[in-house]
């Protein structure tokens, strides 16, 4: 799990974007192939940044030309580091968590999913009532 406080740059949400949408750990030479706006030299180092913070992990090694090459996949989901920074947000501020305006807030900008989402939340409601 990513640790607290650990926010990430506008950079490193760009690798972890492509992670996150890849079905396969990728190799540093493919998030680099895959990233833009990130000069080559900065790749391996935000990787390293990354894997210290939590939110990738070493998914093992592979040969690519006699050459051993790591395979890097997300150690955190995209609901994960979004409840993170939710979170963080009401840390940062001495604040109680406020569901209703955040789910306010999600309901009104995704009016043509209500019926979706409002059966998702009850499955939820129910699952944590039955815990």
């Amino acid at each position: 799990m990513a640790k607290k406080n650990e926010h990430l740059t506008k950079k490193e949400h760009e690798i972890m974007k492509i992670l996150w949408t890849s079905e396969k750990p990728m190799l540093i030479s493919e998030i680099h192939s895959s990233v833009k706006n990130v000069a080559g030299n900065s790749v391996h180092p935000m990787i390293n940044n990354l894997i210290n913070k939590g939110y990738i992990k070493v998914m093992g090694n592979v040969r690519v030309v006699k050459t051993p090459s790591r395979l890097y996949a997300p150690a955190v989901t995209v609901d994960e580091y979004m409840a993170i920074q939710f979170s963080e947000v009401f840390r940062e501020n001495n604040r109680p968590i406020a569901f209703k305006g955040f789910l306010s807030y999600i309901f009104r900008h995704n009016k043509s999913k209500r019926d979706e989402m409002l059966a998702e939340l009850e499955g939820f409601i129910n699952d944590i009532k039955s815990e």
